[in-house]
């Protein structure tokens, strides 16, 4: 009886009897009925429904913010300023501005993640010492 995986899984063991390298691998799952199962993905790696809607969402708005962040920046210097498209976008002066303002918040919320997470390790090892 042939086994569904079998070639793939003797590949992978000439490749490691070759390369001395050892990969960790998990026992095949076999059915009842003889059948080896494929092994499925840790539940923290599956993303729920909400968690896909949340991820597409987030997709959706940064392509809108490059996109227009790209017209406001690379296209509309070349076009008239007359135009009626410049009431959409903000001066050009804000075109760099804003991304710094939000560059340095950025890091400012990074630096007090990092600094509250030293201080809490701090007080547990001085708890355990």
């Amino acid at each position: 009886k042939v086994i569904p995986g079998q070639t793939c899984l003797h590949l992978l063991s000439e490749w490691e009897a070759k390369s001395g390298i050892r990969l960790r691998r998990h026992p095949p799952v076999v059915h009842p009925n003889g059948e080896i199962l494929r092994p499925l993905s840790p539940p923290f790696l599956q993303a729920t429904g909400t968690d896909q809607v949340v991820g597409l969402g987030l997709v959706v708005v940064s392509l809108i913010i490059f996109t227009y962040y790209t017209a406001w920046v690379i296209l509309l210097p070349f076009i008239d300023s007359q135009h009626v498209i410049h009431k959409y976008f903000l001066p050009r002066a804000y075109a760099v501005t804003i991304p710094l303002a939000v560059g340095l918040l950025l890091l400012l919320f990074v630096g007090m993640f990092i600094t509250y997470v030293m201080l809490k390790n701090r007080k547990v090892t001085k708890k355990a010492q």
